[in-house]
Parts: C-alpha cells; structure tokens; sequence
C-alpha cells in the first residue's frame, strides 16, 4: 500500500513486460523465490479445464506441471523453489504438492484453498469454508504430511493467512462475529496476527488506517 502510494504520488510507472499470450484464460500468477521462473493457472492446453503452468521468466516455453480433468489453481513456490503447492477442486479437492520439475502431486489436506508455505518451507498455512464470506478456518499441516491444526478458532471467518518473515506469525482477515445482518457483520472484519503455534490473535487495526484514506 505505502508503495503504491509513492508511484501514485510520484507519478511513476513501472515498464511492464509481457509472460504469457495465448486464447485462453491464463492468471494467479507465483513467481519462483529466485525469479527465474513464474507458474500460473490456465486453460491454455484446450481441454475446459485449469492447469499449473510453469516458464521461465525471460520467456520460456510453457510446461504443464499438472495433466487431469480437475481445475488446478493458485500456485504458490516453496521458498527453495522445488515445490509448488496449488488447490486442486473437483471431488478430490485440497491443497496438493508437486515438484516444480515436475513428477507426482500429493494430497496434504482436504478442502483447503490458496496454500502458503511457511518461510522455512515445513508448513503451508491455508483456509477451508465458504466463499461467500460466512465461515472459514485457518489451518497449518506440515509439508511432510500429516494433521491439519487449526489457528484462531474463536474466529467465525478467518482465510487469507500470511506468514511474518521469521515465520514465528500468520496475518489474516477475520471476523468474530457470526452473520445476522450483513451491515453489523461487515462492521467488525479487520487484519489480525496470530502465534504461528497457536495463541490469542490480535487486532492490526488496518480497517480504521484503510477508511483514514478513504479505501
């Protein structure tokens, strides 16, 4: 946001370059920690679904990483670049893994949605719920494998996690109370932090900075 404050209030622009070009829908593009690389999802191959694409930034040919009938969407790296994890719908939906150069996909967890990896690369933090903004939870599960664990289950919505750089918290978008009447309920979302293992959240209170600037 401060950013994007400072090109608006300077007047810059940025040279942009274009990845990708084809008939399809390609987007959610993930850049590789290194920025050699970019996978994205698309429906560049034809065949009416989405898949996780990989190229090479300078721009490389395409690669399908991922070949079945299912959606495959939002990609995200591992931070040594080897494995990209991604959510798979259909009725084996979830969060699933992959070697960036490609190999078998592996399921870690069961209806989650837009995977993270932790900064040291041994957990992916990811929500499960509604899309319509009701409920969701945040979960972590190793990228071993292993038992989902919820964070912040006092949270009647919770999604969206991100990891602090030292890996110690998660930042998310919540909301306590439960849905009664939409105007109440869009009154308390807010970003909060919460202990990587576990913990009271805390509130950012980026709400009241956003209406500051009229956002």
């Amino acid at each position: 946001f401060a950013y994007w404050m400072g090109l608006r209030q300077s007047n810059t622009s940025l040279p942009l370059r274009r990845l990708t070009s084809d008939a399809g829908l390609t987007f959610q593009p993930a850049l590789s920690p290194d920025g050699t690389l970019v996978a994205y999802s698309s429906d560049r191959n034809g065949t009416g679904d989405f898949d996780i694409w990989l190229q090479q930034v300078p721009g490389g040919q395409p690669h399908r990483l991922t070949e079945d009938s299912r959606d495959e969407v939002d990609p995200a790296f591992s931070p040594d670049g080897m494995t990209i994890a991604y959510r798979a719908e259909g009725d084996a939906d979830g969060i699933y893994t992959i070697p960036t150069l490609g190999g078998k996909s592996t399921l870690l967890a069961r209806g989650g949605y837009r995977p993270r990896f932790s900064p040291d690369g041994s957990r992916i933090a990811f929500w499960i719920g509604e899309r319509s903004f009701r409920t969701s939870k945040i979960f972590i599960v190793p990228t071993s494998g292993g038992t989902p664990v919820q964070l912040a289950p006092e949270f009647s919505y919770a999604a969206w996690p991100l990891w602090s750089p030292d890996g110690r918290y998660i930042v998310f978008v919540g909301n306590k109370n439960r849905m009664k009447d939409w105007e109440s309920y869009t009154d308390n979302w807010d970003w909060w932090v919460v202990p990587a293992g576990g913990g009271p959240a805390v509130c950012t209170f980026a709400r009241d900075v956003f209406k500051k600037y009229g956002l």
